[in-house]
C-alpha cells in the first residue's frame, strides 16, 4: 500500500461537516511532490474520486482496515489536469427551459437528507430505471462534483439551478 513518501488525507472531518472534500483532495494533488503518494483515509471507497484519479494519470491501491478505507494514489504518468473540468454542468439559464420541456416527464428524487456516498449512488440507480424521454429531477446539497465525470461517461447531461446555499436543483437527462 502506501509504504513510503506518502501525503495522509482523512477526509471525516470534513464529511461529518458536510462538506464536500473534493476540492481539498484536488489542492493536495495539485501540490504532491514527485514520487509522494497520496493516502485517503475515509469510511467508503471513493469510486469516483478513484475514477477522476485514474482519468488523470494516477494508480490507485484501496485498503480495508480497522473500519476505515485507506485509498492510496500515486501520479504514474503525467496527464494534463485541469480542477474545472469536474467543476462544469451546464449554468442555470437553460434550467427553466429544460425543465418546462419535460412537464409531465420527469422522476424526482431528493437526496439533501442523504449521506455520502448516498446521494450519488441514488441518482445513478435512479438513472438506470430512467424511462425513455424522461429527466431526472434531483433536490441536492450541491452540485455533485463527483458525479459529473460519471455522468459524462454514462452520456447524460446536467443542468442546475441554485436555490440557495443548501439547495441546488438538478435536471439529468440522456446526452
Amino acid at each position: 500500500m502506501c509504504n513510503s513518501n506518502v501525503l495522509s488525507f482523512d477526509v471525516r472531518e470534513l464529511l461529518a461537516g458536510g462538506t464536500d472534500p473534493f476540492n481539498a483532495i484536488m489542492e493536495k494533488v495539485e501540490v504532491l511532490e514527485k514520487n509522494q503518494a497520496l493516502e485517503i483515509i475515509n469510511t467508503f471507497e471513493p469510486i469516483p474520486l478513484i475514477n477522476v484519479l485514474k482519468s488523470k494519470g494516477f494508480t490507485c491501491e484501496v485498503e480495508r482496515k480497522d473500519g476505515l478505507v485507506h485509498t492510496c494514489f500515486r501520479k504514474v504518468k503525467e496527464v494534463e489536469f485541469s480542477n474545472s473540468e469536474a467543476s462544469t454542468c451546464e449554468s442555470d439559464n437553460t434550467f427553466d427551459t429544460i425543465y418546462k420541456s419535460y412537464i409531465g416527464k420527469m422522476v424526482y428524487v431528493d437526496v439533501r437528507h442523504l449521506e455520502m456516498p448516498e446521494p450519488m449512488t441514488t441518482i445513478l440507480e435512479k438513472l438506470e430505471t430512467l424511462p425513455e424521454g424522461f429527466c431526472l429531477h434531483v433536490d441536492h446539497k450541491k452540485v455533485p462534483q463527483f458525479l459529473l465525470p460519471e455522468l459524462k461517461e454514462r452520456n447524460f447531461e446536467i443542468f442546475y439551478n441554485k436555490i440557495d446555499a443548501n439547495n441546488i436543483q438538478l435536471l439529468i437527462r440522456k446526452a
